[in-house]
């Protein structure tokens, strides 16, 4: 499968996808989350990670031939740290059957429960929803790109009481896209964001908004439709030249949560105090 999405590991000789090296900052804080929040799941007879964008497990810096973990096989190996106790399994999904299945042997060769799922996010979801042993869950939400990120993926997977929500909101594909869109019957952010063009007047709105004030509607669909709330720290990815790329929100229910992101989720990770 190696090509000019992927490429091959010499630690395993499997694929690994080819990402920018911004992609390390959201792989640090999911990390930190979950060695944060540690104490909680230890609390639980099941806590599970659910990441229905895996991808192959592994990734590659674009032009430096850097190999880490990408997200699944991080979280797992966070949540092996420290005295608190690892997922109790792992719901992984893709739409490329052979990432999925690429990123399921890797993470049972770390020692993890894991299980399977190929298709589209938005079908999927269901799918690992229906399975959830009750439980103290965090989904991560990393898609290709913002189009993928369906909003009946977070309304679906809010139906557990107990899930955390990270979710990498793309602030560039939506500034590239919003203007179009506006203008047209496009339906890319209709998904992320469904009735944005009745909620958002561009016309009465700087350039320079339009983003903030899709994020707007975005939250208070997500408070009106799950009852989770935004926290407040959603730290904002830059690229290698200052510019935007995406910001990590954090859903939640539980005070605690909000408390533990808030924390690892600052953009300043140097004034960061996690215990």
């Amino acid at each position: 499968m190696s090509g000019d999405k992927f490429m091959a590991d010499p630690s395993d000789g499997m694929d690994a996808m080819i990402v920018g090296g911004w992609s390390q900052q959201k792989h640090e804080r999911l990390t930190d989350y979950i060695v944060a929040s540690r104490l909680s799941r230890a609390k639980w007879g099941h806590a599970c990670y659910i990441d229905v964008f895996c991808g192959p497990g592994r990734v590659v810096e674009r032009g430096t031939n850097t190999f880490r973990d990408g997200g699944a096989i991080a979280a797992w190996r966070a949540s092996c740290m420290g005295n608190g106790r690892p997922f109790t399994a792992m719901y992984i999904g893709d739409l490329h059957q052979q990432s999925v299945r690429i990123c399921e042997l890797r993470l049972e060769r770390l020692g993890a429960s894991v299980q399977s799922f190929f298709g589209p996010a938005k079908e999927t979801v269901h799918e690992i929803v229906s399975e959830l042993p009750r439980g103290l869950d965090l989904a991560f939400l990393d898609p290709f790109n913002a189009a993928h990120l369906d909003f009946e993926i977070i309304r679906v997977l809010s139906e557990r009481r107990f899930m955390d929500i990270l979710v990498h909101f793309s602030v560039m594909d939506i500034q590239r896209n919003i203007d179009l869109e506006a203008a047209t019957s496009g339906s890319r952010l209709e998904r992320i964001a469904p009735g944005w063009r009745e909620a958002v007047d561009l016309r009465h709105l700087p350039k320079s908004a339009f983003v903030n004030a899709f994020l707007e509607h975005w939250k208070s669909l997500v408070l009106s439709h799950t009852q989770m709330t935004a926290a407040e720290m959603m730290p904002l990815i830059k690229n290698s030249k200052n510019g935007p790329l995406y910001r990590l929100i954090l859903l939640r229910r539980h005070p605690l949560a909000e408390k533990l992101w808030n924390d690892v989720g600052k953009e300043d990770k140097k004034q960061k105090s996690l215990f």
